[in-house]
């Protein structure tokens, strides 16, 4: 096998390295591509969820003020029949005191199992927000990736036949005048 040949062949499996890295860039792309989607997605799934947990939260909040309310009428209502069992009148004096301390307490309760619960939603709502950019950016990665795809094959393919011609004229000088 002659130089020529030898050089010809050369050039030859540089060119297909050239297509090969080509394909190759393609696929990495579209690899990146469609793992920032999946990570878009799983962002999404985890946005919803936290969205819904924000939900819950505050139900679970308001049914548990609902309770307290409740165990505090009941509370209450005890009181006011044992201090009437006693004979006195419950509406007025220590008696009035004592219930009107219940009834605070019972609305403070209340009070502090909303506000715990608006807390737990707030944080929840965090997370959702939290989820949403992470989507977005993933989302953006994929498009990138595939936007960018063109020009990194072309940049690939560019700097090959850089190195072909750069080799062919060494192997291959042009003729001097």
């Amino acid at each position: 096998m002659g130089i020529e040949t030898m050089a010809i062949a050369s050039l030859a499996m540089t060119a297909a390295g050239a297509g090969l890295g080509a394909i190759g860039e393609a696929n990495r792309a579209q690899a990146q591509a469609g793992q920032a989607n999946y990570l878009s997605q799983v962002a999404r799934t985890s946005q919803i969820a936290a969205r819904r947990n924000a939900e819950l939260a505050r139900q679970q909040g308001e049914v548990d003020a609902g309770r307290q309310q409740l165990k505090t009428a009941q509370l209450e209502g005890s009181q006011r029949a044992a201090l009437a069992s006693q004979g006195g009148d419950v509406n007025s004096g220590s008696p009035l005191d004592i219930l009107g301390d219940t009834a605070r307490a019972g609305y403070t309760d209340a009070a502090t199992l909303r506000s715990n619960a608006a807390q737990k939603a707030y944080n929840y709502e965090i997370q959702a927000n939290d989820a949403a950019g992470s989507a977005n950016d993933d989302t953006f990665q994929a498009t990138n990736a595939t936007a960018n795809l063109p020009y990194t094959i072309g940049s690939s393919l560019l700097g090959s036949a850089s190195s072909i011609a750069g080799r062919a004229r060494d192997w291959f000088p042009s003729p001097k005048h």
